[in-house]
């Protein structure tokens, strides 16, 4: 470890697991880094980020939950899965999220947009690469279109990989929410139908 700094090798053997797991973590923003760009030594990370990540597996019970299973290969835990959003769910949470974050700007700065979606800014870049975000320059700021962040937010890609913090957040909240709405839907079909099935058996 160089200057407060670690390798993705170094990061693998702190925290005591797979050079899979490793990549996955790291390529899906779950621990903050830098891509070097180079072959080898691709990821530097940062001691404290490292050594928060572990605090965190230690002391949250429910952190990475959504990964249990992917780096096992014992057969019982490969039936675990992630939950599955359909179109409608994911309609759901852009309404939820547009509401949630009402109070942000039109055009929102990369550093707040990269701390919503629980990514690095560098992140950010990379999705503009790929035409995913789109990203305007003003003086020395660069701001990215809410619309493009809420979208992004409730993506089939997004959701498939939940990292980061403040995102998980939002997404847990949204899920209690939607499943109490789901319950009370259910009981107000079973009342219904239980007063139909009274108003029959009274004729």
């Amino acid at each position: 470890m160089k200057d407060g700094y670690m390798s993705g090798s170094e990061l693998r053997q702190y925290l005591h697991i797979s050079t899979r797991k490793m990549k996955y973590l790291l390529d899906h923003d779950y621990i903050p880094h830098e891509n070097t760009g180079c072959e080898t030594h691709k990821y530097r990370i940062r001691f404290q980020d490292a050594e928060e990540f572990k605090r965190k597996t230690e002391t949250q019970k429910e952190f990475l939950i959504e990964l249990t299973g992917m780096f096992t290969s014992r057969k019982e835990h490969h039936l675990k899965s992630l939950p599955v959003y359909t179109d409608e769910d994911r309609e759901a949470f852009r309404i939820w999220l547009d509401k949630q974050w009402c109070d942000q700007p039109d055009a929102i700065p990369t550093l707040t947009a990269a701390e919503l979606l629980g990514i690095r800014v560098q992140r950010i870049y990379e999705l503009r690469d790929k035409k995913i975000l789109r990203c305007v320059h003003v003086g020395n700021v660069c701001y990215v279109p809410k619309s493009d962040v809420i979208e992004y937010a409730a993506s089939y890609e997004k959701l498939s990989h939940p990292a980061g913090g403040n995102y998980l957040e939002m997404l847990d909240e949204f899920r209690k929410k939607r499943r109490r709405e789901k319950e009370n839907e259910r009981r107000r079909e079973k009342r219904n139908q239980e007063k139909i099935q009274a108003k029959t058996l009274s004729e």
